[in-house]
Formats: C-alpha cells, sequence, structure tokens
C-alpha cells in the first residue's frame, strides 16, 4: 500500500513538474512572439534563435520572418512605383505646359492685331477653350501628386485668417462678375496648425464651387467656428443647394450632379478638399437642402494628435 502511494506521490510530482515546465514555455513562447510582433510592427529585426528553429516558436518566428521579407519587398515596390508616376506627373506637366503657354501667347499676339469682328468672337472661343484646358491638367495634376503621396501636406502654426484672405483673393473678380456678395466673418489673428498653402486650395475649391452655383445677385459667407476639437471654417451660399441622397457622392472624384453639365467643372474640386482636409487630420460635411442653398465645412483640429 505504501509502495502505492509513493508511485503516486511521484507521479504526483512528475506532473507537476511538466504542468510547470509547460506553462513556462508557454510564457516564453508569447514574450518571443510578441517581441518579435513588436518588431514586426516597427520594422526592425525579428529574433530567431538559431537553436530553437526545430520548435514550434522558432517555426513561427520563421513564418514571421517571411511575412516581414514580403513586407519590405512590397513597400520597396511601392516607393519604386510612387518614383515613376512621380517622374510621369512630372513629365506630364512639363509637356502640356509648354503647348498652352505657346497658345496663350499666340492668342495675346493675335489681339494685338487688326481683325475682323468675326474673327474676334472665334478668339474668345479659343481662348476659353484654352484657359479650361490649362486648368483640367493643372487639377489633374494636383489630384495625382496628392494621391500618390508625392506631395506631403506640411503644418505649421500660422494665422488661419491670412490663408482665408488669400482664398477669397481669388474669386471676388468672378463674384463681382455675377453680382455676388462675398461676406467674410474670420476673427484674426486665428493661429492654427495647418497647411497654409493646401488648406488655402481646399477653401478657393468651396468658394469657386459657390460661386459657380449660387445665381446672379446671390450671397456668399465664410466664417470661422472655434469649437472644443475643431476649427470649421464654414463656406455658406444661397445657391441651388444639394439632395440629401446626392451629398455623399459630391465628394467622390469626377462626380457632377446631372442638371449642372452646363457649369465648367470637372468634378474634382471637391474631392480634392477633402483629402487635404484629412490628410491634415480633419474632414469635411455639407449640411444643404433643394433649393435653400449649401454649408460646407472644413474641419481641422485645434491641436496635433498624439
Amino acid at each position: 500500500m505504501m509502495a502505492i502511494t509513493a508511485a503516486a506521490l511521484v507521479l504526483a510530482g512528475i506532473s507537476i513538474w511538466r504542468m510547470g515546465r509547460q506553462k513556462k514555455d508557454i510564457y516564453t513562447f508569447t514574450e518571443e512572439l510578441e517581441e518579435n510582433l513588436d518588431a514586426l510592427l516597427a520594422g526592425e529585426p525579428l529574433k530567431n534563435d538559431q537553436e530553437t528553429r526545430d520548435t514550434l516558436s522558432g517555426k513561427v518566428n520563421e513564418k514571421l520572418a517571411r511575412i516581414q521579407h514580403i513586407q519590405e519587398r512590397r513597400e520597396q515596390e511601392s516607393l519604386e512605383a510612387k518614383e515613376q508616376m512621380k517622374e510621369l506627373i512630372s513629365d506630364i506637366s512639363h509637356q502640356t505646359r509648354t503647348p498652352i503657354a505657346n497658345q496663350k501667347l499666340c492668342l495675346e499676339i493675335l489681339r494685338r492685331e487688326e481683325l475682323p469682328e468675326e474673327t474676334g468672337v472665334f478668339l474668345d472661343r479659343l481662348e476659353h477653350q484654352t484657359d479650361k484646358l490649362d486648368f483640367l491638367f493643372r487639377s489633374l495634376v494636383k489630384m495625382s501628386r496628392l494621391e500618390t503621396g508625392i506631395i506631403q501636406i506640411k503644418k505649421r502654426d500660422c494665422d488661419l485668417a491670412e490663408t482665408l484672405k488669400r482664398a477669397i483673393s481669388a474669386v471676388v473678380a468672378a463674384a463681382a462678375a455675377k453680382d455676388i456678395e462675398i461676406r467674410a466673418e474670420a476673427e484674426g489673428p486665428f493661429l492654427l496648425s495647418h497647411d497654409p498653402r493646401w488648406t488655402e486650395e481646399a477653401v478657393f475649391n468651396l468658394l469657386d464651387n459657390a460661386v459657380k452655383y449660387t445665381g446672379r445677385g446671390g450671397r456668399i459667407g465664410l466664417s470661422v467656428k472655434k469649437g472644443e476639437i475643431f476649427a470649421e471654417i464654414h463656406v455658406k451660399d444661397t445657391g441651388k443647394g444639394i439632395p440629401l441622397e446626392r451629398q455623399a457622392e459630391i465628394f467622390t472624384r469626377f462626380y457632377r450632379e446631372p442638371e449642372v453639365h452646363d457649369v465648367e467643372g470637372i468634378g474634382i474640386g471637391l474631392y480634392l478638399t477633402r483629402r487635404i482636409a484629412e490628410l491634415q487630420g480633419g474632414y469635411v460635411e455639407v449640411r444643404s437642402r433643394e433649393g435653400e442653398g449649401a454649408d460646407f465645412a472644413i474641419c481641422l483640429p485645434l491641436q496635433e494628435r498624439e
């Protein structure tokens, strides 16, 4: 009886020892796995002991190393593709800028000549189409550069009011031609961390759209509101408004509402505005009812997010 009891105690001891060993192995395995996952996320070399290659830990680490290699190769291919795209966009920009500039120069020379009235009408049309083509290529190049990451957003602390003034000045002439009143309610200075160049582009796109889709004698208001987390740049117009079912679509590339195809544009202004806001940690929203105008808001964070 004593022998059986002793044997049972020995077996129990062995079982306890094995359980302790397994528990230790599990802890060791999870620690190594966590270390390698952290290294994988950080792009650092993985810990892979040659002596443990045939163990479960070694096999898992080997697969993680293969994943890391595939990831590094794809990142390299992505960088190479972006570099090729950068060269292509630069080439397209250069190749189109030269003939368009030559066309404008020729038009300017012809304007100085005494030409029949009918010829002047054709010159007006040609100049209009040249400007439209120039705008189209410049817009496409901007969009491509933003999408491929060639253009980087460079935020710095500067006066938002100055950024908005430059955006307004770019649409004053077009608004005056339609007797549209632009009223700005931005108290300055308003110090905000943002990219002044691209934020100006985003606000200009909203103002430009407001001028296009607001009837003669209408009004456009620009204001800034300071919330708890975001600074809101509002562009409100008395234009035609946007039906609720279309308000998500208007921020997609090349989207244009069916009834506005007679108005100049290619449908990327709002898309660029959304991308510029997102790249600065913000977003764009719209509130509108058909026939009652629209209120677009660019929301930018008041401080850097960690």
